[in-house]
């Protein structure tokens, strides 16, 4: 008789030990799960933030420059690096 109230005693405290470790585990996921869908809110609400700023303040166009219009390949101080990528911009635009 003692070793069955060993048994079913030793049962119930395996049984309350488990469920408490379910608790804690379920508890912890949960609390992720929010942490991350609060996350992905505040990431939504900057992504937002974002396309409206870039709506209020567009970016200032490029205008090209006289300087590398001209290609004066005299010139000691010409800069034909300069030169190709101010080409190349004005191509772009």
């Amino acid at each position: 008789m003692s070793t069955l109230n060993v048994l079913r005693y030793s049962a119930l405290a395996l049984g309350i030990a488990v469920g408490v470790k379910n608790d804690w585990s379920l508890k912890a996921s949960a609390k992720d799960e929010a942490a991350n869908k609060k996350l992905q809110h505040e990431l939504e609400l900057v992504e937002k933030a974002k396309t409206e700023y870039k709506k209020l303040n567009p970016p200032p166009k490029k205008q090209a420059n006289v300087e590398n219009t001209k290609f004066d390949l005299e010139d000691p101080n010409f800069d034909i690096a300069a030169a190709i990528l101010g080409s190349i911009d004005s191509l772009k635009q």
